[in-house]
């Protein structure tokens, strides 16, 4: 079966397309749910891979944050994925075997994308470009693959593994390669409570309480939500950062650079999608005596799933929701609601912080 799986890697679909991008490899996790990859990683338009080996991952970052790479460099877009990945937490190895949307992740490679410039100098958006293909691993099998750059990152897909075994003859030839330990339940057992792996506070707070399988696509879902600033009297919102609970991020342009720069309409702050729920927003604006003043709600995540799921009645499609965040007259506090379907719910919880 392993000989099979990385043959694949190498043999399936020969075709080679001349389309290549400067990019590295990332695996991602949830913290309290370290994984490591014991075989494979991403097939290649030209029929390579890129390995998603790479040692083990803590998750420490959250779902969706970048771990280390191994293969950074200009090389042919992925258009499958095959690996073989333990869950230690489960004590149980998945395998997923699935194709990726190229077209999807080529063309967010070739268009890139603006970020608002720190540069006093130059002040203008500069364009960046995407280097980075992420794989999230999360208990039950679950697989998601993002591109993502700098402030920015987009999910492609989710997949679904299956349970695995490893042969008992292929484990016997595999007592002197790194890859053993992964095997051998001692190990298992010590990943997830070594406190530098899984944080002591978290080891205390998921004791006795069941894998909560399907958490991580109760945050794919999307909503048709937007935001509503009230900022002070002539003060003009410059630009926002979305981190969502899906694991995407965007940054996006305020009035004060839409109006003086051509940036595209999907950049704009004002731009309406469905998205999912938001974890932290950050934001900064500027008055006419204050420039750079700035933000977030980081949001607390019962509070907001709940107030969510309240006003949409568990029906997010088209049901049009709008996050009002309230900023002081005075420019120093702000307070943050969930509002629609003829109903307000104040999400007191949240993390505010205004500098």
């Amino acid at each position: 079966m392993l000989s099979f799986i990385f043959n694949s890697c190498q043999d399936k679909n020969k075709k080679t397309m001349k389309e290549e991008f400067d990019w590295k490899e990332s695996v991602s996790c949830p913290l309290g749910y370290p994984v490591d990859v014991f075989m494979g990683g991403l097939e290649l338009t030209d029929g390579g891979y890129t390995s998603l080996f790479s040692g083990l991952h803590t998750g420490l970052g959250g779902w969706g944050s970048e771990g280390r790479s191994m293969s950074s460099g200009v090389k042919p877009l992925p258009k499958r994925l095959n690996v073989i990945w333990i869950s230690f937490v489960e004590k149980t190895f998945y395998h997923v075997d699935a194709e990726l949307d190229y077209e999807k992740i080529a063309g967010l490679f070739r268009k890139g994308y603006y970020l608002p410039s720190i540069n006093k100098d130059n002040p203008e958006p500069f364009k960046e470009n995407y280097w980075t293909i992420n794989v999230g691993f999360a208990p039950g099998g679950m697989a998601v693959v993002w591109v993502a750059g700098a402030a920015r990152q987009i999910e492609i897909g989710r997949y679904q593994g299956i349970k695995t075994e490893i042969p008992k003859e292929q484990v016997e030839k595999l007592k002197d390669e790194p890859v053993y330990s992964m095997l051998r339940p001692e190990y298992q057992e010590s990943v997830i409570k070594n406190p530098g792996i899984v944080p002591q506070e978290v080891q205390d707070a998921n004791k006795d309480k069941p894998i909560p399988y399907g958490l991580w696509d109760t945050y794919r879902k999307k909503y048709n939500w937007k935001i509503n600033y009230e900022l002070p009297k002539e003060a003009e919102l410059d630009q926002m950062t979305y981190k969502l609970y899906n694991g995407e991020k965007v940054v996006l342009f305020g009035d004060y650079q839409i109006k003086k720069y051509d940036i595209p309409k999907e950049l704009h702050w004002d731009y309406e999608e469905e998205k999912a729920i938001p974890k932290l927003i950050s934001f900064r604006w500027n008055e006419k005596v204050k420039k750079n003043c700035g933000g977030y709600i980081k949001f607390k995540e019962d509070q907001i799933f709940k107030a969510f799921e309240e006003l949409t009645q568990g029906k997010a499609e088209g049901i049009p929701l709008q996050i009002t965040i309230r900023i002081t007259h005075t420019g120093d506090d702000a307070s943050v609601w969930l509002e629609g379907n003829g109903k307000s719910i104040g999400l007191y919880k949240s993390e505010v912080k205004i500098f």
